[in-house]
């Protein structure tokens, strides 16, 4: 016969379960709100209550109590100074969870724990940000022209040369002893003359 065997093991060793706790409470104190496992918030939820409890009667020993779990002693002064004040008239439900389902990646069932008087605030939402089409419109009054494509750096480089050098040098001439090409010698096309017959007799 088992005795004091209840509880769930989490697949964790008892030193790695209880320092998972232990950081678990410190971000629920912190944040007052976090989301878990279904598991590990149904093990989390009577520790967070009996802190809160313990908390309501503030002493050197409540504190010392309190900080077993919660290392941090920030968390440990909010825990007595905001925290728990909130609860005097309650004699117990400080937390609730809310179920979110299976989440993705491991089907594990998700869900919330946070403290019956959280108030969820949604951030508020970036502003839009502007695409470069309507940038390009408010910066013109409305109107997008077409940007003509600019010339590559090597033909911009070679009329540069070509302005910049004297008449006399032979710029712009094809180099010695090349073969330039001559204008063809033939003459008009020969053809039916488009004007009218000759008026020779007239």
């Amino acid at each position: 016969m088992m005795h004091n065997r209840a509880g769930r093991k989490l697949r964790r060793t008892t030193s790695h379960r209880l320092a998972m706790f232990s950081n678990q409470l410190d971000s629920l104190m912190t944040h007052e709100r976090i989301q878990t496992t279904l598991s590990k918030a149904k093990e989390l939820r009577p520790l967070a209550e009996r802190l809160i409890t313990v908390a309501k009667t503030d002493g050197v020993a409540a504190r010392r109590r309190v900080a077993q779990w919660i290392p941090d002693r920030t968390t440990v002064k909010k825990v007595f100074e905001k925290i728990a004040p909130r609860f005097v008239d309650r004699p117990g439900g400080y937390t609730r969870i809310l179920r979110l389902g299976a989440r993705r990646g491991d089907s594990a069932e998700a869900a919330i724990l946070e403290f019956v008087d959280f108030r969820f605030e949604p951030k508020d939402k970036a502003p839009k940000k502007e695409s470069l089409s309507d940038r390009a419109r408010r910066a013109t009054g409305g109107r997008v022209e077409t940007v003509r494509k600019q010339k590559p750096e090597a033909e911009d480089e070679g009329e540069e040369r070509a302005e910049a050098a004297p008449k006399g040098s032979r710029a712009g001439k094809p180099p010695r002893g090349g073969k330039v090409s001559k204008p063809s010698k033939q003459g008009p096309a020969k053809g039916p003359s488009r004007t009218g017959p000759s008026k020779r007799g007239a």
